[in-house]
Formats: structure tokens, sequence, C-alpha cells
């Protein structure tokens, strides 16, 4: 069954009607919220779409997982480590991160970073 979950916010805050935003509460992760936009509740077999919400001076845990990734940064800037490498990302820029690969997304700026970020559901 097809589902629609409207957006709810502003220019400001980013928020979708029946998605409730949750938090991380562990020493590696920072100033994170995420918003499941699409995902296995809805009936996604294959991917799950979520929002990151990440508050000045916010990090994501520094990882490396089986499951590739695709972001693309919406407002805010970053700065993001992709193994030995770092780069620095603005608005509509897209990445694409291979499974395997050590990545981390830092909020670099002084507004609120905010990203979609596409992943495989783990069939």
């Amino acid at each position: 069954m097809a589902v629609v979950h409207r957006f709810s916010g502003s220019n400001s805050v980013y928020q979708w009607q029946g998605i409730e935003p949750k938090g991380y509460d562990v020493p590696d992760i920072s100033g994170i919220f995420k918003h499941v936009l699409i995902g296995p509740d809805d009936g996604a077999p294959n991917f799950i779409i979520r929002y990151f919400h990440v508050e000045p001076g916010g990090f994501t845990r520094l990882e490396s997982h089986p499951q590739e990734h695709g972001i693309v940064i919406l407002h805010g800037t970053a700065q993001i480590r992709l193994n030995d490498n770092n780069y620095s990302l603005h608005p509509m820029d897209v990445v694409f991160i291979p499974g395997g690969d050590k990545h981390q997304l830092m909020n670099t700026g002084d507004e609120i970073l905010g990203f979609i970020c596409v992943i495989p559901t783990n069939n």
C-alpha cells in the first residue's frame, strides 16, 4: 500500500506528519535526531529513507558497516570523513558511501545541518 507523509515543517524546522524524530543517547554521537521517512513500518521492503537533523557542533558516529548509503545535503554545512579523506559539503551536494567504508559527518556551521540518507534494508 502506498504511503504519504506530508511535510509539516518550515524552512527552519523539518518535520513530517506521522514521523516522530528519535534522538541518540550515546557518547560517540552528538546533537543528532533521526526521522525515518519511509521504511519497514510503511511496507518498504528494499530501502529506508531517513532525514537527519544535526545541531551545530553535532556529529554522527565514526563507523563502517556492510550497507551502502546515498546522502543528499539539504541545508547547512558539513565535513564528511570518508576513510582517510575529508570533504566539505554544502546544500545539494550528494555523496555515495560504499559498504565497508569508514565514514562520519560533522556539522561545521552555525545552523542546523539536515540531510537525507537512503540505505537498503537488511534483507
